[in-house]
């Protein structure tokens, strides 16, 4: 029998590869990406993940071995922004606002994979003579830092506990964020 990891793996690969896509990754690893498609970038997660963790937030008992104020990446992402003198979007999205705890565990698993990337892409940004000095004092992307490991490992331990005896529904659900993230990033435009 596959896990849920697994299979969140497996079946939402499409639509990461076409999310991946969509963001830039071409420009990031050629070097290429520009001041605006970053911030844009920038903009994109910061409208995700505040509505991500609002609706999280609605749910403590359900998510308390998630540590979700441990997790928290708005206040990274709205100083990145600040820092570029960046208006902070005000996109307003009712992503999310409906989702049960089990959904939202398939949202968090593309919330909490964006931070493995995020460690890949902080490096490709380093390389990108256009960004680079914008990175100084830079967060988001650095993610959790040496502890990223870890804590994707704890959310796997979490998602099991929580998500294998709903792993359609997580699924489904994680399907959907992917979706939604495209939408925000087609929505706030560069």
């Amino acid at each position: 029998m596959t896990s849920l990891p697994e299979r969140l793996r497996q079946e939402t690969r499409p639509l990461h590869e076409q999310t991946e896509q969509l963001f830039y990754t071409q420009a990031l690893q050629d070097g290429t990406l520009s001041v605006s498609e970053y911030t844009h970038l920038l903009q994109t997660h910061f409208v995700f993940h505040r509505a991500l963790e609002s609706a999280i937030d609605r749910h403590p008992d359900f998510f308390a071995e998630y540590e979700p104020q441990t997790r928290q990446k708005t206040p990274w992402l709205a100083a990145d922004l600040t820092d570029l003198n960046i208006l902070l979007p005000q996109l307003t999205t009712d992503f999310f606002t409906t989702w049960s705890p089990v959904a939202l565990l398939g949202a968090a698993y593309v919330g909490e994979g964006s931070m493995l990337g995020g460690t890949v892409i902080w490096k490709l940004l380093h390389q990108n003579q256009a960004i680079k000095p914008l990175l100084d004092q830079a967060r988001f992307y650095q993610g959790y830092g040496p502890a990223t490991g870890r804590n994707w490992r704890n959310f796997g331990a979490f998602l099991l506990h929580q998500g294998t005896d709903h792993a359609d529904e997580v699924i489904a659900a994680a399907k959907q964020a992917f979706v939604d993230y495209q939408s925000i990033f087609q929505q706030t435009g560069s």
